[in-house]
């Protein structure tokens, strides 16, 4: 099976409510369980809360994010994903410039993870119906069509060719 490509490029970018940046929605659970977004960040704000729900954010571009989350501050590094509680309260800043980050908004049901991963040139790499793979860096191939930086590869399928991937598993826990 070929893995449809959702194109970042072709997604309306939505102004957050605070000015802070823009928001582009990727992916959802027909559910409502998870969702997917790229967002810009290019001025200091907080976040918008999400009771009820955990967080994973990854900077896929840009240097570092500043965050203060329930006071305690942390510095989001490139491609280390970290994890928060969606109601806690959050203040951002881009101490050394705008990044963008790869948002999932999930609910208690539902396990995400972001791996990062680079592909060699004849590495492929099998996503299952509850994965996608961001492309960081190079170009991808699902089959026979490409994907450009910050498309979102959608599996199931195969992803393939020389880039570097930030790899989304989003497993719903068995009750």
């Amino acid at each position: 099976m070929v893995a449809r490509i959702v194109r970042s490029a072709d997604v309306a970018p939505q102004p957050w409510a605070n000015g802070g940046g823009t928001t582009r929605e990727l992916l959802r659970a027909d559910d409502g369980a998870w969702r997917v977004s790229l967002a810009d960040v290019v001025g200091d704000g907080p976040f918008s809360p999400f009771p009820g729900r955990h967080r994973l954010l990854t900077v896929v571009d840009g240097p570092v994010l500043a965050l203060v989350v329930d006071g305690v501050e942390q510095v989001v590094e490139p491609r280390r994903p970290f994890a928060f509680d969606g109601a806690a309260e959050v203040g951002a800043s881009v101490p050394e410039g705008p990044v963008r980050v790869l948002n999932v908004i999930a609910d208690p049901a539902v396990d995400a993870f972001v791996t990062v991963l680079e592909l060699g040139r004849s590495s492929a790499l099998p996503i299952a119906d509850d994965q996608a793979a961001l492309v960081l860096q190079g170009r991808a191939l699902a089959g026979e069509v490409g994907a450009a930086v910050c498309d979102l590869v959608v599996g199931p399928g195969e992803v393939s060719g020389r880039c570097t991937l930030a790899v989304l598993t989003l497993q719903r826990r068995r009750t």
